[in-house]
């Protein structure tokens, strides 16, 4: 593992916790991709959101394979 990559995934994480906690919105919707090997899970607070996240999860698996060649 590269330092470098490990210290901005660490800083990435800290700033969206602190853009997070900073924020004053009241209806926030949120979701995520986990992927673990070939099959994505995908979870969200609203179908909107979970829908939006599965066209993450395809982008996430595909681009991989297209940076192969």
């Amino acid at each position: 593992m590269n330092p470098f990559k490990v210290m901005i995934g660490f800083a990435v994480v800290v700033l969206g916790l602190t853009l997070l906690a900073l924020s004053s919105a009241e209806n926030v919707e949120y979701g995520g991709v986990v992927i673990i090997g070939p099959f994505p899970i995908v979870f969200g607070s609203s179908p909107d959101i979970a829908v939006f996240m599965v066209f993450i999860a395809l982008i996430l698996i595909l681009l991989p394979l297209l940076m192969r060649w």
